[in-house]
C-alpha cells in the first residue's frame, strides 16, 4: 500500500511537532509481515520498497518489532526499532495516504 511516510525520531531522540511537520515525507510502498530475523527470532516487520520492485532496497530501514501506536481518518502512525550501521534505535513513522 502507498503511503507517504514521516520518520518521527533520529537515531532515537524524538523530534518535535514542528521538526515532523516540516520533515521529509517519502513516497513509498509499504508492507508489515511476520518473519523470522536474526537468532531465530520472529518479528512484526514494517519494510518499505523501493522504486524497482518489491526486492530493491526500500528508501527507510525495516522497522521492526513494529507495532500500531495510533490511528486517525487521516493516517496512522507505527512504533519500533530501526538498525542503523549495526546500531538499534526506537523509531515511530507517520503514515499517511495524501500529503
Amino acid at each position: 500500500m502507498i503511503f507517504y511516510v514521516t520518520r518521527m525520531r533520529v537515531k532515537g531522540r524524538k523530534l518535535t511537532p514542528e521538526q515532523i511537520s516540516r520533515g521529509e515525507r517519502v513516497r513509498c510502498n509499504m508492507s508489515i509481515e511476520h518473519e523470522s530475523c536474526v537468532q531465530g527470532r520472529s518479528s512484526v516487520v514494517a519494510r518499505t520498497a523501493g522504486s524497482g520492485g518489491p526486492l530493491e532496497a526500500g528508501p527507510l530501514p525495516d522497522l521492526m518489532d513494529c507495532q500500531l501506536h495510533s490511528m486517525q481518518a487521516n493516517g496512522m502512525v507505527l512504533s519500533g526499532i530501526e538498525e542503523i550501521n549495526g546500531v538499534m534505535y526506537a523509531q515511530s513513522w507517520l503514515c499517511r495516504q495524501e500529503p
